[in-house]
Formats: C-alpha cells, structure tokens, sequence
C-alpha cells in the first residue's frame, strides 16, 4: 500500500504567511523506500512553510526513534535522531544545481514532502551505534576477545626501517 500520498501540501490556496503542517511516518512508510539498516521507526516531523509573493521557504524538523544494532556486541539498541532543514521553493523550468533550492513548475499546486522526510532522516541516523560504556553485551565482547588476532614479532626489514624513520 502507498501511503506517500498523505504527505502532500497543497500551497495554491494557502495566504502568504507562515503555515505549519504536521506528519508521522512509521514502519510502512520506510518498508516503501526498502530501507532496512534501522527498525521499528517511528519518525515525526514538522514543516514551517512561508509563503512569499515570489517564492516559498520551508523549514522541516524531523525527530525519529528507530532500533538498530550495536556495533559492538550486536544487541539490539534503542536510538534516536533529529535534522532541521531549510529550503528555498522557486518556481522554473529544470532543475536545480543548489542542494537548498527547490524548483516547481508554475503548473504545481502542491508539493509532496514523503522524499524530504526520508532523506532527512536518513541523513541524520548517525554512522555508528554502540551502547553506552558498560552496557554491551559481556559474553559476546569475551568471546570476539578469544579470536582477536595477536601481534607477532617479524623479522626487521631496512627498507621499510628507513621509512618509519621518515614517519617520525
């Protein structure tokens, strides 16, 4: 089922001036954009949208709770991730080459802001997770511990000698 369609700002009727619209997105909504490094997310954003006699500025604040795994020890972990964004809406023929400004044609009534949520999101989950110091998974750490590899003594070679020499 496509639920995209619920994230549609119609601006045609709106009066210049600030309005604000409000959107939740769960799990079906990211299982549409086949996005699987995080689970169970529940995302919230708000849109600030000004309208100008010219143009429209918009401002998304995305707020999200996903669960993803520790890098670490594997376990499941409980995070979250916030952006706010500002972009320039102009109306003209093409595309834009500014990653803030984006371009309607004067026949658009209504812009669909499901691609803005999502990418924001995504760009703000952070690289890497890992529970807070202490909170790892114990048995898992000890046994990746027996399977570390151990630093051997190897024979002096002058060639590269001389080129840590050059490191220091």
């Amino acid at each position: 089922m496509e639920t995209k369609h619920q994230y549609k700002i119609p601006f045609v009727g709106l009066k210049e001036g600030k309005h604000e619209f409000e959107f939740a997105a769960g799990e079906e909504f990211f299982e549409e954009y086949q996005y699987v490094l995080v689970d169970n997310v529940s995302l919230e954003a708000t849109v600030e949208l000004e309208k100008l006699s010219t143009m429209m500025v918009m401002i998304i604040k995305t707020h999200g709770k996903y669960t993803t795994q520790c890098d670490m020890c594997g376990d499941d972990i409980q995070s979250e991730a916030s952006s706010e964004n500002k972009l320039f809406i102009k109306f003209g023929e093409g595309e834009s080459t500014d990653e803030n400004i984006l371009l309607l044609d004067q026949s658009e009534y209504e812009i669909n802001v499901a691609e803005l949520l999502f990418e924001f999101f995504v760009t703000s989950v952070p690289l890497k997770h890992m529970h807070p110091k202490g909170e790892c998974n114990q048995e898992v750490l000890d046994k990746l511990e027996t399977y570390k590899v151990q630093e051997t003594q190897e024979e002096s070679n002058p060639m590269w000698d001389k080129l840590k020499e050059l490191k220091k």
